[in-house]
């Protein structure tokens, strides 16, 4: 299936296992029986072009395809491709960026 978001919304594949490790050893793990969660972790697999200003003018997004995000939990919509659970979202929904260590 080709995805193309509008604007500020980015696709995300939804981790089955919520867990991130860093090379430098930053681990970040969620026990998703925990009802009070309140982010996931997912992997960008598309964008939209930016946000769209009142005056016309789009500013691109910071997030970019193949980025591990975590995000709000309770954003966006979310269905099934038939392979994996996706979520669109706009990109301000998006609290963090998890990138390899420099």
């Amino acid at each position: 299936m080709k995805l193309k978001p509008l604007y500020d919304k980015i696709a995300v594949i939804i981790d089955d296992k919520q867990e991130l490790k860093s090379a430098s050893g930053l681990q970040y793990t969620k026990n998703m029986s925990i009802s009070a969660n309140t982010t996931m972790i997912g992997k960008v697999v598309a964008v939209g072009d930016g946000r769209l200003l009142a005056d016309g003018t789009i500013i691109p997004l910071k997030v970019k395809i193949g980025d591990r995000v975590i995000y709000s939990k309770m954003q966006g919509e979310s269905f099934e491709d038939g392979e994996n659970s996706i979520v669109l979202l706009s990109e301000q929904n998006v609290i963090a960026i998890m990138g390899e260590d420099e």
